[in-house]
């Protein structure tokens, strides 16, 4: 018996697929809220959401008094209006910071933040209050500072997680004009060095990026030779694997460490995935994948020349959840056109969420990203985004009724040729395999498939009044 595509009551498992449709327009004004006047575009927005759906953001303001930037920290209700209850009628400055690099943001598990940033003798950690109010029982004052710990100019460079009840913190630090290195540090959760951890509380290494894994171990990758012995220990690069506790993780490697056979590829930023992978991309637009084990990861390939139909002019954020990865860029002829868009596990693009793009006066990207069920939060020069995702869910279902019927249905399983019915004129239907490849184009009704393989597909209808649906084909 052959049902409705609609229906696929033949499958027992219900999966979800989205796509940005439009800004929320119940969010701010028409889903865009602007920073105060005086914010400095040239810093990167951090924001992060709190389990209440408020969002919690930082910024840079000229201080005309210091003639240079001072990091803010403010608060969005749910709907994208401030909080005027937190810190000082909704912002709260923290005067310590006034080196010029985005200052980075973080939430211990008890709602408090932890913000990150520089000044001309270090490093500098204060934590607030959920009210936005300092923490005077953290470090003096509830500031933290560490004197041998700097910025190295690069927003990847240095950065702070929370690990467990610890706070970890690196930085660039020196022995002098020519033997630099990174540097890790963690703190207890008083804003004290824990000197437990590493070598008294520290860990030197000669990697460009640190990472907290899923086990709370501590990853250090070596893309470049800018740092000291770097070139004659890792020529093509490495990894170094430390524990929890900032002891060399001797079951990785050689006894912790692992130096790359050939070189992977030149790396801009990085991040870690939920399956401790390390997605490398850079300013070729190139996007690759380190496995856990340290090997290079064949299995995912992201082709940035054919991917769209638009050059891409740069990638601005790279973020994954669920085990497929969003991603932000830039196109048009001077960057002004930013784009959104979803990767699957394999790297390919995801063919129903495919990308959103949107051509703006101004040629800022897309920063941060908030990726939620039904919405897309975004960090993008001196505003905060919001997106709305539609989900379309196909899944079981016990009857039919007429009004259940769809705009555009075919018959299913399908065998030999694909018979749709629709009163909308189709341009084309393109069949995708789950993984995201594309495995047949179709541009007429009644097309014979029988040369497609038996199985579960995805069918991308694409309409002449440039409306897309997707719907779940299964191949007999």
């Amino acid at each position: 018996m052959k049902k409705s595509l609609f229906l696929v009551f033949i499958l027992t498992i219900q999966s979800v697929y989205s796509q940005i449709v439009s800004y929320d327009n119940n969010f701010a004004v028409n889903g865009k809220y602007a920073i105060t006047a005086g914010a400095n575009a040239n810093y990167l927005t951090k924001i992060l959401q709190h389990t209440d759906e408020s969002i919690y953001f930082t910024y840079a303001r000229d201080n005309t008094v210091l003639n240079s930037p001072e990091c803010v920290v403010s608060k969005l209700h749910p709907n994208g209006t401030l909080d005027s209850t937190f810190g000082n009628n909704g912002e709260t400055v923290i005067s310590n910071y006034f080196t010029a690099v985005d200052s980075q943001l973080t939430q211990q598990t008890d709602g408090k933040l932890l913000i990150y940033g520089f000044n001309t003798d270090g490093s500098v950690i204060t934590r607030l209050l959920p009210n936005g109010q300092v923490d005077t029982t953290f470090g003096v004052n509830g500031v933290a500072k560490i004197t041998n710990v700097f910025t190295d100019f690069n927003g990847y460079g240095y950065g702070l997680y929370v690990q467990n009840n610890k706070i970890i913190i690196y930085g660039l630090s020196t022995d002098g004009p020519s033997n630099f290195y990174k540097i890790i540090y963690r703190l207890n959760n008083n804003g004290s060095i824990d000197n437990t951890f590493g070598n008294n509380g520290s860990i030197k290494t000669t990697g460009n990026f640190v990472f907290l894994d899923s086990q709370s171990n501590i990853i250090s990758l070596i893309s470049d030779h800018s740092h000291t012995n770097a070139n004659t220990l890792y020529p093509n690069g490495g990894l170094e694997k430390y524990t929890s506790d900032g002891q060399p993780l001797t079951s990785f490697g050689n006894n912790g460490t692992l130096a790359f056979n050939t070189y992977p590829g030149m790396v801009g930023n990085a991040l870690i995935d939920s399956n401790n992978n390390i997605i490398c991309y850079n300013m070729n637009n190139e996007i690759f994948r380190i496995s856990a084990n340290g090997a290079y990861d064949t299995s995912f390939a992201f082709d940035s020349a054919n991917a769209y139909p638009f050059a891409i002019i740069s990638l601005s954020s790279v973020m994954e959840k669920n085990n497929s990865y969003y991603i932000a860029g830039q196109t048009g002829a001077m960057g002004e056109t930013f784009f959104i868009s979803k990767l699957t596990p394999s790297g390919t693009v995801d063919p129903v969420f495919n990308y959103y793009s949107e051509t703006t006066p101004t040629s800022e990207g897309i920063g941060d990203m908030i990726i939620n069920n039904n919405s897309i939060i975004a960090g993008r020069g001196t505003h905060i985004l919001k997106f709305l995702l539609s989900n379309s869910t196909l899944g079981t279902s016990a009857k039919v009724t007429e009004t259940n019927l769809p705009l555009f249905s075919f018959e299913n399983p399908v065998q030999q040729n694909l018979i749709y019915h629709t009163k909308e004129r189709v341009q084309s239907i393109e069949i995708y395999a789950l993984n995201g490849k594309l495995i047949k184009n179709i541009e007429s009704n009644n097309t014979r498939i029988s040369e497609v393989p038996k199985g579960v597909y995805m069918a991308k209808v694409v309409f002449e009044n440039g409306k897309t649906t997707t719907k779940k084909l299964i191949k007999n």
